[in-house]
């Protein structure tokens, strides 16, 4: 196996969490369920051990370091995307609660 061969599932995964982080700028959450499940197909080759042994025996370990904290600084971009996401759903949830109640109230 050559070493860009070696190197093309990291590449791979920091393609896909890329893919993320793009779904989720542009708040396509559908598209991103779909591109969830293909990262998490790739991402397996960072616990597969004969994986990382043959990356060690092709001294490639600090060129597969370089993708891997790029890979961890994209899926930070991605966890602060989602939790905007997710902070701004529970804020519409609180309002819509509350609007429920000052009906409600008034209703009466």
């Amino acid at each position: 196996m050559s070493n860009n061969e070696l190197l093309k599932p990291l590449y791979e995964i920091l393609d896909r969490v890329n893919e993320l982080v793009q779904l989720a700028q542009a708040e396509d959450w559908e598209a991103m369920n779909t591109a969830a499940d293909k990262y998490q197909q790739h991402v397996t080759f960072l616990d597969d051990d004969v994986y990382l042994q043959a990356l060690q025996d092709a001294h490639l370990v600090e060129e597969a370091k370089a993708i891997i904290v790029q890979i961890q600084s994209l899926n930070d971009d991605l966890d602060t995307h989602t939790s905007l996401q997710r902070d701004r759903i529970a804020s519409e949830l609180r309002q819509m609660n509350q609007s429920d109640k000052a009906l409600e109230a008034y209703g009466r």
